[in-house]
């Protein structure tokens, strides 16, 4: 019985790699995000919430390991137009994580001098919802405009519950919260192009 799917038509090793420090990233800012509601919210509350996130943060990395285990079945050349957009990919990636970095670094600064660290987590949400805009041109993936969208007004409805005088703690919970559900949905999004990947190398064996 044929699949369609031949060793050459898989995907290229380099993409392999890419999904699968995805998944490895969304389970990390996963976990991250959703810790915060130990700080903001009882133990009773923030511990199931945090296990919730935490199961689903280790699904992604399970579908990682399982993707390394089959990368050797996914060709190591690339094409001529494929090399180029690794590349070209490489360096805007590495530009604006460089620059979210520096942003939030410069905002944490500001906030903690100006006696307002209680806007850190707010505003670290807004710039990590700015910078999944030009992330959505660089790897052509409409999700991340949805993300983007998602976080950014996460983070600007907790500003603005802060500025109305809403509880600190209930802020950073719910703003926890939404990001951790944006970084899970991009886990899952992802995870389903690992099972892609997966079945079409077992196809091909």
């Amino acid at each position: 019985m044929t699949t369609g799917v031949t060793p050459s038509t898989l995907a290229p090793r380099a993409a392999v790699v890419g999904v699968v420090t995805g998944l490895f990233l969304m389970a990390f800012f996963t976990l991250m995000w959703s810790a915060n509601t130990f700080a903001a919210w009882p133990a009773a509350v923030a511990w199931p919430i945090w296990a919730a996130f935490a199961i689903l943060a280790v699904c992604f990395i399970a579908q990682g390991v399982r993707l390394i285990g089959l990368r050797k079945r996914f060709p190591a050349k690339l094409s001529a137009e494929d090399e180029q957009y690794r590349r070209s990919s490489g360096r805007a990636f590495g530009i604006i994580f460089g620059a979210e970095a520096l942003a939030i670094w410069i905002v944490v600064l500001i906030l903690n001098a100006t006696g307002q660290a209680d806007y850190v987590v707010p505003a670290i949400a807004l710039i990590v919802g700015l910078h999944f805009y030009p992330m959505a041109r660089v790897f052509r993936r409409t999700i991340d405009l949805y993300l983007a969208t998602w976080t950014t007004l996460v983070g600007l409805a907790g500003i603005g519950a802060l500025a109305a005088g809403a509880s600190e703690d209930l802020v950073i919970g719910m703003v926890a919260v939404g990001a951790a559900l944006a970084t899970t949905i991009y886990g899952v999004y992802i995870s389903r192009e690992a099972g892609k990947l997966i079945r079409g190398a077992r196809q091909a064996a």
